[in-house]
């Protein structure tokens, strides 16, 4: 077999049509890859998996035991060798950014990925929509440490958090930042005027009181009049922030939810009951749950539903604006995020 020389270990991406779906997500996790190659038993190609697919499952109620074969694309768009120019072209006429290079026997040989074809200096596209980081509360469940630090400044790496945050955003071209702040205020301030080299644009709105973590949008109501994201400042998500965004808008969602599949170990024997009866025990399961991840896409009539100066938090707010019939959507993803909230994930992220 001819070998190429961006071939992304293509063997590694492969899985079979009667894998499920939760096996899927592992796999696409444990490669950071944004497609799997769903082939037969002869190896021939059958489907690709992608992100995209593995939402639309969740999202639809399947269960994450569903064959990976029932909810793949069953009709990829192929190239039958490693030429750049036709993938860019399948790329930009079906808007995807993973070919498959397929051989003689329809076998998967090669990837090539949007990457390959684009220049790495190619400009990121400037988005309007503001993102809003709420930084102002005490972080008690990370005391003692925040009794000095406040949380958005705890480092991770060479950096703190709420820069990684910032960072994250504008890799996707949002560059705009409102940052609630309160508690500790003066450090955050202090920071942001050091950093003064940061490419973004970053406005603080300071509470009087603790408003909770969604009471503080009555304060910046004035700048926000478009679509714009909310993230807590202790959390740090691997998704496509301009896909949530194109799902929250094609649907018509007035409040998104960034949900991430998260596996719950159950230190127990589970017992399963058939008929009212004894069927089995299973032991320590691990059960695939959607968590809140904290970050949210919110439409500006929102903000109408706080009062002003009003305590409130984001539970609350979604009950609030579901109430008053607008749409709340759930935009799942499987990628690993890093939650600081609490003093033994920090020390993991740490290790």
């Amino acid at each position: 077999m001819m070998e190429y020389s961006k071939q992304h270990d293509v063997k590694k991406l492969l899985l079979k049509g009667t894998k499920s779906v939760l096996e899927a997500v592992q796999l696409l996790n444990d490669t950071s890859s944004q497609i799997l190659f769903i082939v037969d038993d002869s190896g021939k190609l059958s489907g690709t998996l992608t992100d995209g697919d593995v939402r639309r499952c969740i999202s639809t109620g399947k269960p994450l035991s569903t064959p990976v074969g029932e909810v793949c694309n069953p009709s990829p768009k192929t190239v039958p060798s490693y030429s750049l120019g036709r993938a860019r072209a399948l790329m930009e006429r079906h808007g995807i950014s993973r070919v498959p290079v397929v051989g003689k026997k329809g076998e998967p040989v090669a990837v090539i990925y949007l990457e390959d074809v684009l220049s790495e200096e190619a400009e990121v596209e400037r988005q309007e929509n503001k993102v809003v980081v709420m930084a102002g509360g005490r972080g008690s469940r990370l005391d003692p440490i925040t009794r000095i630090v406040p949380k958005p400044l705890l480092p991770i790496g060479d950096k703190p958090m709420l820069e990684l945050i910032m960072e994250s955003f504008g890799k996707r071209g949002f560059s705009e930042f409102l940052l609630s702040i309160n508690y500790r205020k003066d450090f955050i301030k202090t920071y942001l005027a050091e950093r003064s080299d940061l490419p973004f644009s970053v406005s603080c709105v300071e509470e009087e009181t603790f408003l909770g973590t969604a009471g503080s949008l009555a304060l910046m109501k004035d700048s926000l009049s478009k679509t714009f994201f909310v993230s807590n400042c202790d959390i740090l998500v691997d998704v496509d922030y301009l896909s949530a965004l194109e799902f929250h808008r094609e649907n018509g969602y007035a409040f998104t939810i960034i949900g991430a599949l998260k596996k719950v170990s159950v230190p127990y024997g589970v017992i399963h009951l058939s008929g009212g009866e004894f069927e089995t025990i299973e032991e320590k399961p691990d059960v695939p749950l959607i968590v809140n991840t904290g970050v949210y896409i919110l439409e500006p009539e929102c903000i109408d539903l706080i009062g002003e100066g009003e305590k409130l938090d984001m539970p609350d707010l979604i009950g609030r604006v579901r109430e008053k019939g607008g749409r709340i959507g759930v935009f799942p993803v499987h990628r690993k995020w890093i939650d600081i909230g609490q003093w033994g994930e920090y020390k993991q992220v740490l290790q």
